[in-house]
């Protein structure tokens, strides 16, 4: 079991969106709300986990327990962060015809297009920084990830500014083209 205080990883929040998706089926109503932020989501925290690495290449060491073998924290950080993204493009994959009817039930609002492209991750995020904050007493996720190479402002807006882009990817490059179009 790990000490690590999970409730201030932003991977835990992102694995319930994830989980909460990928346990609702295809023509559930709403799907779309979930399905967006989940699958940009997931492409955004990865990048975010690869800023957070480039500036604390020991972090998953030091939110681990003492003693848990290498092989462990590695296999257990791909999982955690690169599998969600590869689940969601074989998702799209695979579905591209189901999630299209789900998208396209109604004419999609600007208000889902825009959830769907940064809105939803970016609420859940913010959410969770607040949350942090509150528990680091102010140092967010800086502290949570032991971030001492950068500022914790650089590294909240460095981790924002990927955060939105990879979302704008997602969109731009699978969810509007294979889903809304």
């Amino acid at each position: 079991m790990s000490e690590a205080d999970c409730l201030n990883h932003l991977t835990l929040w992102s694995w319930i969106l994830h989980l909460l998706y990928f346990e609702m089926q295809l023509s559930a109503t709403g799907i779309a709300y979930i399905h967006g932020p989940s699958s940009g989501g997931a492409c955004a925290l990865f990048v975010m986990y690869c800023w957070s690495l480039a500036v604390n290449p020991n972090m998953e060491f030091d939110l681990a327990p003492p003693g848990r073998s290498p092989a462990v924290v590695y296999v257990r950080a791909f999982w955690m962060h690169f599998i969600p993204v590869w689940f969601h493009f074989t998702d799209i994959a695979k579905h591209e015809a189901s999630l299209r009817q789900v998208y396209q039930q109604k004419a999609p609002s600007m208000f889902l297009k825009f959830w769907c492209m940064v809105g939803g991750y970016l609420a859940m995020g913010l959410t969770w920084e607040q949350f942090a904050n509150l528990v680091t007493g102010g140092a967010g996720g800086a502290a949570t990830y032991n971030v001492t190479t950068v500022s914790p402002e650089t590294f909240a807006n460095v981790s924002k500014m990927l955060a939105i882009s990879a979302c704008l990817l997602v969109y731009f490059i699978s969810i509007k083209p294979k889903l809304i179009d």
